[in-house]
């Protein structure tokens, strides 16, 4: 797992470089089909969880994107990520990763297009994309931006569900060797309605937590072993990143009600599909060359330096998620919102672009966020980060 796992994280710090959210604008922004093709095809690399994609996917929206194109956007996303793609390849094997990126494209397609046949936009949300100075901070290196946000932001983003991920797999794993547990799972038929109702259990527990893609796979793994059903862990897979509770709270305000129930029945329907299907095409849940191979031959040195690296990159990543320091100049103010450090970026980056701001900092963890400005306007600040859909519930001077 370690070496795809840095490796994604390489990969995903160039395409934030490569891939930025004024090009997805400019390609997705509009109305139409073929815009929910792009939406999916823009959307399944990105290193977005479900948390972080709300930000872009509300960008999208103002900017002038259909209610099809950002519900494409929404379930095709965080079900991918060049991260998970990677781990996916690694720890579960090609069939795996080839049915997951097969779902994620057409569930993002039919999502969007059901969203354009029953929930038209009576009207055009569009706004110019940012003609000021807020993108200056883009002239940073690109190379020191890519390596701070492949091995900086996105590990502090999926660090500690990832570690729970793998915490959780190791407590099931424990669990399924129980007599009590094995009994009760005997309980639910070994045919084929046994298997929809154990894809049913899981996706009940996994659409409404949140279980990034990356923290989602040793999961899956050890539901398979556990269940005896890869049709509940390929469930998992699908379901669990693709949504939360919050981000369905936050959908229901970008583009309405029904448009979020298609973007939740979809979610749901394809969860239930694709665990089927995955169980009657008997998919198996791990690379013969990969696993079978390292139990015969031991740990290669490679996955040996990469577990150490990934471990201090986790640390540093756990230990960096601290508490804001207050200045005599600063300006604390309470967000709502703000869910992960994707979050945090978009609030940075939406308060930078004020005039007269010369310094932001922002926790999701807190929901505090710290403004260093020459002339403080609260109005202007409740303008900006609106635009994000975040909003401003307290402040502090």
């Amino acid at each position: 797992m370690a070496p795809y796992l840095l490796l994604g994280f390489g990969m995903a710090g160039i395409l934030s470089v490569a891939i930025s959210q004024e090009k997805i604008e400019s390609q997705i922004g509009s109305q139409g089909f073929l815009s929910n093709i792009k939406a999916v095809l823009y959307g399944i690399p990105l290193p977005l969880c479900s948390c972080g994609v709300i930000p872009v996917s509300a960008s999208l929206k103002k900017h002038g994107a259909s209610k099809g194109s950002v519900i494409s956007f929404l379930v095709a996303t965080p079900q991918t990520g060049v991260d998970s793609i990677m781990v996916t390849y690694g720890m579960l094997g090609l069939p795996i990763l080839i049915f997951k990126l097969i779902v994620a494209l057409i569930s993002g397609i039919m999502a969007g297009t059901l969203s354009d046949i029953y929930d038209k936009d009576i009207s055009k949300n569009t706004q110019d994309s940012c003609k000021d100075e807020c993108c200056d901070n883009e002239k940073e290196n690109i190379i020191v931006r890519a390596f701070n946000y492949g091995f900086r932001t996105l590990p502090k983003d999926i660090a500690e569900p990832l570690i729970i991920g793998i915490i959780l797999s190791g407590v099931i794993s424990l669990l399924a060797s129980f007599d009590g547990v094995q009994s009760a799972i005997a309980i639910i038929p070994n045919n084929n309605w046994g298997a929809i109702i154990k894809i049913i259990i899981v996706m009940c527990f996994s659409i409404p937590l949140y279980i990034c893609a990356t923290a989602s796979i040793p999961l899956a793994l050890t539901l398979a072993t556990l269940l005896g059903s890869p049709g509940a862990a390929v469930a998992l897979l699908i379901a669990g990143p693709a949504t939360n509770i919050s981000t369905i709270t936050t959908t229901f305000k970008i583009v309405g009600r029904k448009s979020t129930l298609i973007y939740i029945g979809t979610v749901f329907l394809f969860g239930l599909l694709g665990g089927i299907i995955a169980d009657l095409m008997k998919l198996q849940f791990y690379n013969n060359s990969g696993m079978h191979h390292h139990h015969e031959t031991g740990i290669s040195f490679l996955s040996i330096i990469s577990i150490f690296i990934l471990i201090l990159i986790l640390f540093l990543s756990l230990k960096n998620i601290k508490t804001l320091q207050k200045t005599t100049q600063s300006i604390s103010l309470k967000v709502q919102g703000m869910t992960c450090s994707h979050c945090e970026s978009n609030v940075v980056k939406a308060l930078m672009s004020i005039k007269g701001s010369k310094k932001v900092m922002a926790s999701h963890d807190t929901g505090e966020v710290i403004i260093e400005s020459e002339n403080f306007d609260i109005s202007k600040v409740k303008k900006a980060l609106d635009s994000f859909n975040y909003k401003v519930i307290e402040v502090n001077d």
